[in-house]
């Protein structure tokens, strides 16, 4: 009778014990399975933030070359509307009229406007036609200044130098004088007259006093930039001519 009922207590331990590891497996799985879910989760997550700020980058760079394409588009109409008035202004100027008294302010306007749009030679040529017609005009100053200019922006310095010297000279009270005495100083070291462009340049450094707007401040300044300039281009052509005279020496042994 003892030994049957050990037998069942036995028997029913190892079936609890049987239960318990089932149940252990069990659990473990499950923790997996919630593990692996988790990880799933933080994935999902994860992909959906960058995928969100990809789209959002992609928003951005189309709204960019949208703003890019709308500025290049303005920029394009703004050109063709400026070079329908360049256009206007050269049929204007090249229609062979003959430069009186009556039109000599409008053959001014036209010389202007080619200034204005940076049309240099155009300019030049306009402006000493005004110049050669011999008609007396009240802004006289301000044609030879923008004349000298224009030749000094196409490279012809000679032509400048003697136009910057008339309305430096002859126009002793124009708001001209100080900006043609500048150019001729610089368009004077651009041909290699240093020592008079300095004269020229001292000059308007040595009345700096008697200046006092902005504009007349900044080109005293810029006198002083270009008396440095001056020495500089001087040594520079000095060390060049040397060099230049060394390698065409012969010698004789």
């Amino acid at each position: 009778m003892i030994s049957k009922l050990k037998k069942k207590v036995d028997s029913l331990i190892g079936t609890a014990s049987g239960y318990k590891g089932i149940i252990l497996i069990n659990f473990c799985i499950l923790a997996l399975v919630l593990g692996l879910m988790f990880v799933q989760y933080n994935w999902i997550s994860s992909e959906k933030k960058d995928i969100k700020t990809m789209i959002n980058k992609q928003k951005e760079e189309r709204k960019v070359e949208a703003m890019a394409l709308q500025h290049s588009a303005k920029k394009l109409a703004k050109k063709k509307v400026t070079e329908k008035k360049q256009t206007k202004v050269s049929n204007q100027f090249t229609q062979g009229k003959r430069i009186t008294k009556s039109n000599i302010a409008d053959s001014i306007k036209n010389a202007d406007m080619y200034f204005d749009y940076d049309q240099y030679a155009n300019a030049a040529v306009a402006y000493r036609s005004v110049v050669d017609s011999k008609i007396a005009i009240d802004e006289s100053d301000r044609v030879f200044s923008r004349l000298a200019e224009s030749y000094y922006k196409t490279g012809e310095y000679i032509k400048a130098i003697e136009l910057y010297k008339r309305v430096s000279n002859d126009y002793l009270n124009s708001p001209y004088r100080l900006s043609a005495q500048l150019g001729l100083g610089e368009c004077l070291v651009l041909t290699g007259e240093f020592d008079e462009a300095r004269r020229v340049l001292y000059e308007i450094a040595g009345q700096e006093a008697r200046y006092t707007g902005e504009h007349e401040k900044e080109m005293v300044i810029e006198a002083h930039f270009k008396i440095a300039e001056s020495y500089i281009k001087q040594a520079k052509h000095h060390y060049m001519k040397r060099d230049t005279d060394r390698h065409n020496t012969v010698v004789i042994r």
